[in-house]
């Protein structure tokens, strides 16, 4: 397809994929792989510029621009934000990595190089129209460099207490040493929790949601800010479903051949910090909470898989605090306690 029957679309994808120094650009999404034009371009601000010039000098008339871009951590939100901060008016999507490798799976392609990913990109944009990227306010910005700080030392503290547990050193200074860095890990956690409290209190919006959410049994402050760190104001789900498709909560089934009668895990799309937290808020909720331990028995009762039962507890918990959010109202349990 040329440039002048692509008039009739309305927006003009360019793929981009990414890496830490440069990005290959590759447009346009309606055309065939091996008719688009790739560029390669610097990964910095000034990259960026000389990138959205090349699409505002080619892009189809009468089409409006759009970019997409794997999720790669960082990488892609601080490429998508120099690029709005450029044009606030083109679209920037950054998709799911296992929805791309599937995408570019399916076109056969027996190389695999930066510039034909690039290319592959670019059609998933026209194929699959994603939505655009909405970077997130500043207060939860700062909340969510905190909360995934905080979970980073925890890991680093969890690993040095197991090496310290599973080896016998011969060199008490070793040891020493690692007791040392324990001590300071949790030092800097401590400093972290206090930190995010300050800054939940401090913007009233925050504080509102995580005092909703709070209100939940088995939902503390924590669980409640790495929530709203990692999925935003969850008042722009529109539906529970995409609130937990979002958050990789979605049960994925396996009803094919022998696997008839598997189990149905989840699909583990998205923020595993998310996964993570409610997790642990789901143990506790099974405990103290009437209506999730209604929900878990249930489930056993049914000859579930305490995992399975688990994770349908963590999707409870999130459509409630979405629930409570939305509704202004604090959680009043419904079960009443045995």
């Amino acid at each position: 397809m040329d440039n002048q029957a692509s008039t009739t679309n309305r927006v003009a994808w360019a793929g981009i994929d990414l890496a830490k120094a440069t990005f290959p650009l590759a447009i346009w999404g309606h055309q065939e792989l091996r008719s688009m034009r790739v560029g390669s371009f610097d990964r910095t601000r000034q990259g960026c510029k000389e990138a959205l010039a090349k699409l505002k000098r080619e892009v189809p008339e009468g089409c409006r621009i759009a970019i997409v871009m794997e999720a790669t951590g960082s990488l892609a939100e601080t490429t998508a934000a120099w690029f709005l901060a450029l044009d606030p008016s083109i679209q920037v999507a950054i998709v799911n990595p296992i929805q791309t490798s599937a995408f570019i799976r399916s076109l056969g392609l027996r190389n695999k190089t930066d510039d034909l990913d690039a290319k592959a990109l670019a059609k998933y944009g026209e194929e699959r129209n994603p939505f655009a990227w909405e970077p997130p306010s500043p207060e939860y910005q700062v909340l969510r460099d905190m909360v995934r700080a905080r979970q980073d030392l925890i890991r680093s503290r969890t690993a040095m207490n197991l090496r310290l547990k599973d080896h016998q050193r011969c060199a008490p200074l070793a040891s020493k040493a690692i007791r040392a860095v324990i001590r300071t890990l949790e030092r800097q956690v401590e400093v972290l929790d206090a930190g995010i409290l300050q800054h939940v209190e401090g913007h009233a919006g925050l504080k509102a949601c995580a005092e909703r959410m709070e209100s939940i049994k088995g939902v503390g402050r924590i669980t409640a800010a790495t929530v709203l760190a990692e999925l935003g104001d969850l008042k722009r789900f529109n539906r529970s479903r995409q609130l937990t498709a979002f958050a990789g909560l979605s049960p994925r089934q396996k009803l094919s051949g022998t696997s008839v009668h598997g189990r149905s895990p989840m699909c583990k799309r998205g923020s595993g910090r998310v996964r993570s937290a409610l997790f642990m808020a789901a143990v506790a909720a099974v405990r103290f909470n009437p209506d999730m331990a209604e929900v878990y028995d249930r489930l056993i009762g049914q000859g579930k898989h305490k995992r399975v039962a688990l994770g349908a507890v963590m999707r409870k918990l999130l459509v409630i605090m979405r629930a409570v959010v939305i509704k202004g109202r604090n959680w009043a349990p419904r079960a009443v306690p045995a």
